[in-house]
């Protein structure tokens, strides 16, 4: 009986974590330079994908926090060309945390845990 209960216990943690994953929907946009900024409203809170400045925002995006997803698959480059951006600013919005970057081509974002820093440069 007590090994039921924690294979009980067990699953629904499971479900709890994953529950956390999961799709947003577009909230707003913002243009800077080369770049379009996707703000997206998930269950986990704000999170961001930065697009080129003319391409359509989606209208829903992964958050990134999916538990099949490995490594950083989620911060694919929009763009072929490498760029290197410095951090200008940060936004808490539930478990999230967007920061903000400032590159030759405009501003871009990276979506990371609340509870983690933001890097202090980053390549789009």
């Amino acid at each position: 009986m007590n090994m039921v209960k924690n294979l009980s216990a067990l699953l629904l943690f499971s479900f709890s974590c994953a529950s956390l994953a999961g799709t947003g929907f577009l909230k707003g946009e913002q243009t800077s330079g080369l770049n379009k900024i996707c703000y997206y409203e998930g269950v986990s809170g704000t999170f961001s994908k930065t697009v080129g400045a003319a391409t359509l925002c989606p209208l829903s995006a992964d958050d990134g926090r999916g538990s099949l997803r490995i490594g950083n698959s989620s911060l694919q480059r929009q763009t072929p060309i490498s760029n290197t951006g410095f951090l200008s600013g940060e936004q808490t919005s539930g478990l999230n945390k967007i920061c903000y970057y400032d590159s030759a081509r405009g501003t871009f974002t990276k979506t990371v845990g609340a509870a983690q820093l933001c890097p202090l440069n980053a390549k789009q």
